[in-house]
């Protein structure tokens, strides 16, 4: 590539303002002009200035031209958001106080001759990188000659382009005109980068706008962006570069109630969001506390925002159902801000609640309530600054829990003018039930996303002891809550008791019939068992008195065969020899 090619390749120099790279794809064009335009108070002098002194920090050089402020002041001003400008001075910027007093009398023609010698004599000396020329339009209205005007202004745009110069230009402009209306409106097509800076007042509340008119060789973002004047000098809320990035974590995160997590399936994954929705008084804040409770319990370091709620308040009332975060301040592992809804726009929130993060570095944030912010900037401008504040959080792994309040007459819908719940990861929803002059809180989980959840609506306790969520009750078809409950649980009860005293008291007549049957059984028993050994008794008498008998007749028979042998013993025939008692044998077998 020839060296002719290359000076042709638009460079870029980093602005050093946090969102305006973004939307201008890398910053300000290189020895090329940028052109700055608004009214009063929309930011041109700062943003031109925090766009020098940027460049200074990184080691480029730079001279400010002041035609309308005094540059002393400026630089003053520039000292109130934290840029060490006398440091600066030393080497790196170089003030030109070229404010016009007011007793000057223009004399014969007038041109930029002298001043250009003199920026060029600094200009070599110091390097210079970048100059800044604030306030043009009122060196320019010296000539009050329409054509001088132009022709000077492009005598100094070539004298940038022949020194091979970064020049920043500001300008004001009206209002009520288009920029190519104004009276110097041939300016915005001598530069190569125009952007509009603006300042409007919606609903009460005034928001800084800015847009890029046009960027030559680059592509940038058309749309307006909002931007704020913080306490580190401009900020911008571009929208270019933040997407929702998928996070591989599969880490459970404690809601800080435990049966929660069970209807979660264990929490909610790290990294994800959580919205909490519900009517005014249903507890969300709450909820919120309880979640911020069990991360610094964890020993993460947490942030707690709250609009329109008093800190101190806060930790007084959760103290109250034993969630206690003050020793949590004290150790400053966290950190609870209250924020004024009225005090800014939505974006310069957000824009604090990005400071807020980056000093706490918080692994877990509450906010309460996020739609608080739709009541300021406009509803719209609010959605963009929560779908931006989700994406920034998921981005940086940081779990967050965000409460948004329900409006309308439909307390199952979520009617908040910001509908979020399209982005969230996981939905709680905390409601109502209406039964016979009680009110109870009823908490269901409408959506969670990768992870298994209970469809159970569950009633939410809030007592001495902490937050409970009952098992789900139903009778008749309807899930019962509060008073209907204990009152159908006492009669359930009593009906049980009813029923064990009638159980009870047929056991004992059972008992009793069957302790008199068996009473009548061993009578029974008894009686048998006395008719068994009378009947034994009969037989062993009968048997006795047969063996008695048989003895006696035995005892006669041998007492006859005794005297029958006596009476015969004489008259034994001669030769027999046979003892007597065989004789008496045979005859007995005779007989």
């Amino acid at each position: 590539m020839s060296d002719k090619k290359r000076a042709d390749v638009l460079e870029k120099i980093p602005s050093g303002i946090e969102g305006f790279d973004d939307i201008t794809s890398g910053g300000f064009p290189r020895r090329r002009t940028t052109l700055l335009m608004g009214g009063p108070g929309c930011g041109k002098t700062v943003l031109a200035l925090q766009m020098l002194v940027s460049g200074a920090m990184r080691g480029a050089p730079g001279i400010f031209v002041a035609f309308e402020e005094n540059a002393r002041r400026v630089a003053a001003n520039g000292e109130t958001f934290g840029w060490d400008m006398r440091e600066l001075e030393k080497k790196q910027l170089f003030f030109v106080d070229a404010c016009l007093r007011c007793d000057v009398v223009k004399s014969g023609a007038f041109d930029l001759t002298g001043l250009l010698a003199a920026l060029e004599a600094v200009t070599r000396k110091m390097g210079t990188k970048v100059i800044v020329f604030d306030a043009i339009d009122v060196l320019l209205s010296l000539l009050d000659d329409p054509a001088a005007e132009c022709r000077e202004l492009y005598r100094l745009h070539e004298w940038l382009a022949a020194h091979e110069l970064t020049g920043i230009f500001t300008t004001k402009v009206e209002d009520n005109k288009p920029a190519t209306a104004q009276r110097y409106g041939f300016m915005p097509f001598m530069a190569d980068c125009a952007v509009l800076l603006s300042q409007r007042v919606e609903n009460r509340v005034a928001a800084r706008m800015m847009r890029v008119l046009k960027y030559r060789g680059s592509s940038h973002v058309l749309n307006e962006v909002p931007f704020v004047i913080g306490p580190a000098g401009l900020e911008v809320g571009s929208t270019n570069g933040v997407h929702p990035e998928p996070q591989p974590l599969n880490e459970r995160v404690s809601t800080g109630i435990e049966r929660l997590d069970a209807m979660l399936s264990g929490g909610v994954y790290r990294g994800t969001n959580v919205l909490l929705t519900g009517s005014s008084g249903t507890g969300k804040s709450t909820l919120a506390g309880a979640f911020i409770a069990a991360a610094c319990q964890r020993g993460e370091r947490a942030l707690f925002i709250s609009f329109d709620e008093n800190s101190g308040d806060i930790v007084r009332d959760l103290a109250s159902i034993s969630i206690d975060l003050a020793p949590h301040l004290a150790s400053g592992l966290l950190r609870m801000v209250a924020i004024r809804t009225e005090a800014a726009s939505s974006e310069e929130h957000f824009m604090r609640m990005k400071r807020l993060i980056a000093e706490q570095q918080p692994r877990c944030v509450a906010i309460d309530p996020l739609s608080a912010l739709s009541r300021m900037g406009g509803e719209l401008a609010a959605r963009v600054v929560a779908e931006r504040m989700i994406y920034l959080f998921r981005n940086a792994g940081i779990t967050v829990l965000v409460t948004s309040l329900l409006e309308g007459i439909d307390p199952h819908l979520e009617t908040t003018p910001m509908h979020i719940s399209t982005i969230a990861d996981s939905w709680i929803q905390i409601t109502y039930a209406l039964h016979d002059g009680e009110r109870n809180r009823a908490l269901s989980i409408l959506k969670s996303r990768g992870s298994k959840h209970s469809n159970q609506l569950r009633e939410m306790v809030f007592s001495d002891t902490g937050i409970t969520l009952t098992d789900p009750y139903s009778a008749g078809g309807e899930v019962l809550m509060g008073a209907l409950r204990i009152e159908k649980e006492n009669a359930m009860r009593a009906e049980g008791e009813r029923k064990r005293h009638e159980i009870e008291q047929k056991r004992r007549d059972v008992e009793l019939i069957m302790t008199e049957r068996d009473h009548r059984l061993e009578a029974a028993q008894r009686d048998l068992q006395n008719r068994s050994e009378e009947i034994g008794t009969l037989t062993r008498a009968e048997e006795t008195s047969t063996d008695e008998s048989t003895q006696r007749q035995d005892n006669v028979v041998r007492k006859r065969d005794g005297e029958l042998l006596q009476e015969q013993a004489p008259r034994a025939k001669p030769g027999n020899d046979k003892p007597a008692s065989v004789a008496v044998k045979k005859r007995g077998k005779s007989k």
